[in-house]
């Protein structure tokens, strides 16, 4: 990224150069201008018994071939532009020398030192601020010199001329460094912009290596999961293991920002497998997992979850300070029900001891059940509240949808527009499956 910034002057320039083309047209238009004025200047002194006129003939002539030289030269290159400016200034001075040797400068030759303005000002319009400096102190030495040998002081004309010749190299320089700091910040957040979007890309791939797939398919439950990784904190868990006492599910939050977070996930991950493998309890297991988050981070990061097991046509849970769960009935040809399964205790690693409150719930087959993170409904929903209800409200709607369909109908409509979220997002549906009747539940899915 610094080569490319470092590179930018040199582009900028390139560009300017092309823009620049346009004070080259303007200098033969102002030399097409200036024979036009001392042609006007010579027919309105024709009458008059002054050399004046003849004077302002010369300057048309030599202004009419500096025009057509100028316009022939369109494309010239930079060293004839200074030339070019560099000629109209000596124009201008043999004129004021030429008033000043027929002793007419003060009576109608000083006038004449209103022609370096707009040759300055062409010369800073090429934005090359070293050729409106050469340009100003030519035009200064060479007025200065001029206007003594004619007897008049030229030092208040000298401090308009620079006083504007400042103006013109500022002019000259700004859009320079304008759209070298545009550009520069253009790239720094292009650089930057890229770099999140590979951070949520590798957050999101490491998210699969501790996350199930997105359908799984067991005898006893059929699971359909979308997850969705955030800006800042990326925190979500969600795994299923299959345990003697039947399929065991964790979905939670734990507090983070950044790709931290994701580490501190996996790592976690890794120690709940352990503590599964070897405790059946579902408090149990939460004890052992707030003893681990507790020595690690003192209460400094929480995990909230829900870990739930299906036994039978039960289901046992705990539901350690997420967000409560939605459980759907649907009788046959009856209208699907819901009901919210509360929150149960507080969240894992919050005290260094804790109690997990174990529920059951009736779950009989084809009850489905919809678990999700706060994530989810960020877009839409400015409280807990506000956003559970909004989940229900969807989770209403969608309620004859299978499985899959359902999950990912909740997940879409309820994060509107193409801007990724801040936080992470993850929504699972758990459809409970008849007993054997697995090939019944792929094709529902």
């Amino acid at each position: 990224m610094k080569q490319i910034i470092d590179s930018l002057p040199k582009q900028v320039d390139a560009a300017l150069e092309e823009h620049a083309r346009a004070a080259r047209t303007l200098a033969t238009k102002a030399r097409s201008l200036f024979t036009i004025i001392f042609a006007a200047s010579a027919i309105w002194m024709w009458s008059q018994q002054s050399n004046a006129k003849y004077l302002y003939l010369l300057l048309t002539a030599a202004w009419m071939v500096a025009a057509s030289i100028g316009a022939m030269l369109k494309r010239s290159s930079n060293s004839s532009i200074t030339a070019g400016t560099m000629i109209d200034l000596t124009i201008i001075h043999l004129g004021l020398a030429a008033f000043v040797w027929q002793g007419l400068f003060k009576t109608f030759g000083s006038e004449l030192y209103l022609c370096y303005f707009p040759i300055l000002a062409i010369a800073a319009h090429h934005y090359r601020t070293t050729l409106a400096l050469k340009a100003a102190a030519y035009a200064g030495v060479g007025y200065a010199a001029i206007s003594l040998w004619g007897g008049i002081s030229p030092w208040f004309h000298l401090a308009m001329m620079f006083m504007t010749t400042f103006v013109f190299v500022m002019g000259s320089r700004k859009p320079k460094d304008l759209i070298v700091n545009i550009a520069g910040k253009a790239v720094e957040e292009a650089f930057e912009l890229g770099a999140k979007w590979k951070e949520l890309d590798l957050v999101l791939k490491t998210h699969q290596f501790f996350m199930p797939p997105p359908i799984v398919d067991l005898p006893q439950i059929w699971v359909s999961s979308k997850h969705g990784a955030g800006t800042e904190t990326s925190g979500d868990y969600f795994q299923i293991f299959e345990t003697r006492r039947g399929p065991l599910l964790v979905v939670g939050d734990l507090g983070g920002q950044g790709f931290d977070a994701v580490g501190e996930v996996a790592e976690m991950s890794r120690s709940l497998a352990r503590i599964v493998s070897r405790e059946t309890s579902l408090p149990k297991i939460l004890e052992e997992l707030n003893g681990y988050l507790w020595e690690r981070h003192q209460g400094g990061q929480t995990f909230t979850c829900v870990i739930a097991r299906w036994e039978g046509e039960q289901m046992r849970y705990v539901n350690a300070g997420h967000l409560p769960m939605i459980q759907m009935s649907k009788t046959q040809g009856a209208v699907a029900s819901h009901k919210q399964l509360p929150v149960t205790c507080g969240a894992v690693g919050a005290q260094p001891r804790a109690a997990f409150t174990e529920s059951i719930a009736p779950f009989p087959a084809r009850d489905q059940l919809v678990i999700y993170t706060d994530g989810v409904f960020a877009k839409i929903a400015d409280s807990r509240d506000r956003g559970v209800a909004e989940i229900v409200a969807l989770a209403e709607k969608f309620s004859g949808a299978e499985v899959t369909t359902l999950c990912h109908r909740i997940f879409d409509c309820a994060q509107p527009g193409y801007d990724p979220n801040k936080d992470d997002s993850t929504v699972v549906v758990i459809r409970r499956q008849p007993a054997a009747a697995s090939a019944e539940g792929k094709a529902a899915g």
